[in-house]
Order: C-alpha cells, then structure tokens, then sequence
C-alpha cells in the first residue's frame, strides 16, 4: 500500500489539477464575457419602424455602420458610394447599418419610417439596413455609438466628428477600423476585402 505521505501528496497534486483547471474555465468565461460586452453584436436597436433589432443578427456578416444625414453638402456622393459598396459587397457577406441622426445642423429632419424610406427612395439611396434616429454624441447618444466611440490600443475614439463617420466591423462584431466623414465608401474597400476573405479561408 502507498504510504501516507504519498497519498497525501497525491491529494494535493489533485486538487492543485483541479483549481487550476476550473481558475482557467472562470479565466475563460470571464473574457468571453469581456469579449461580448465589447462587441458591436451584445447590442438591440430600433430599425426605422421602431422595430426591435438584435445586431445578434448580423453575426458573420462584415458591417459599415454609419450617421446619414439627407441635407449636408456630403449625402449625394456618400448615399452613391454606399450604395456601390453594397452592390459590390452585399452578396459576399457585407451589410450596411445606416444610422440617421439630426445632430449636425439639423441636417437629417425626415421623421423615423415611411418618410425616411421615401426620402432614400427618391435619392436612389439602396444603403443596406435603415434604423431609427439617433445621438451619436453627448449624454443621449445611442449605447452602439458609445462602444464605438471608446478608445482602443489599435483604434482612435473621441466624438462623431460630422455626419457619414463610418465604422468597419468584423464578422465578430469587434470594430476593426474608423473612418473620417468625408473618406469616401470606396475607401473601405481594401479593408472589407480583407475581413471578408478572413471569412471565407
């Protein structure tokens, strides 16, 4: 038979096996929670309609999110470069997330729902996904718009500088890159390539 000291060795070698084990299970749930809390995806909003929407999902989708406006000096070459990067884009797995907002100049006053769908119709705007109006900066803005302004170690935060600021997301709903106002659509296109061929390897 083992002697004592050899059982009791044994025992705590099992029990230093088995802390480690469930220290490492709590390590990992506890960044996968990190993980979600930071994701684009842990969010619901409201399409136009008022609608709930879990960006749930758009999980393995690549997605621009973006403050339209309908009156400032960069919607008719915005509304045309989102719609060419759709046209594009839009049957490899990208999906655009359109998000007005009325606080630059008030440059955005069509109401949430039908008059928000026939302003876009009447510009011949095919943007992708329309939700509801929203702040974008201040106290009021949006949870969405709060997570994606937050500052990372690869990433600038700060405040919506203007309308049309686009977000590019992974197909994880982590943001990947940010871009000005006035960088046009097609500038996102290097980068879309690549998160999208990041998904079909």
């Amino acid at each position: 038979m083992p002697s004592k000291e050899v059982v009791f060795y044994g025992l705590v070698a099992a029990i230093a096996c088995v802390t480690t084990i469930v220290t490492h299970h709590r390590l990992a749930v506890q960044l996968f929670e990190m993980q979600w809390v930071q994701s684009v995806h842990s969010h619901t909003v409201l399409d136009t309609f008022h609608q709930r929407v879990d960006l749930q999902y758009f999980a393995g989708h690549v997605l621009v999110i973006v403050n339209i406006a309908s009156q400032c000096g960069l919607t008719g070459q915005q509304y045309a470069g989102l719609t060419q990067l759709l046209a594009k884009y839009g049957e490899r797995g990208l999906r655009i997330l359109n998000f007005p907002c009325n606080q630059f100049g008030q440059q955005m006053p069509q109401s949430d729902g039908q008059e928000m769908m026939d302003h876009l119709r009447q510009e011949e705007a095919k943007i992708g996904d329309v939700f509801a109006k929203i702040e974008v900066n201040g106290p009021g803005a949006a949870p969405l718009y709060k997570l994606l302004t937050r500052n990372r170690s690869n990433l600038r935060g700060g405040k919506i500088e203007w309308n049309f600021v686009k977000f590019l997301v992974d197909r994880r709903g982590q943001v990947y890159a940010r871009y000005g106002a006035k960088a046009e659509p097609s500038a996102l296109s290097g980068d879309i390539e690549r998160l999208l061929g990041e998904g079909s390897k």
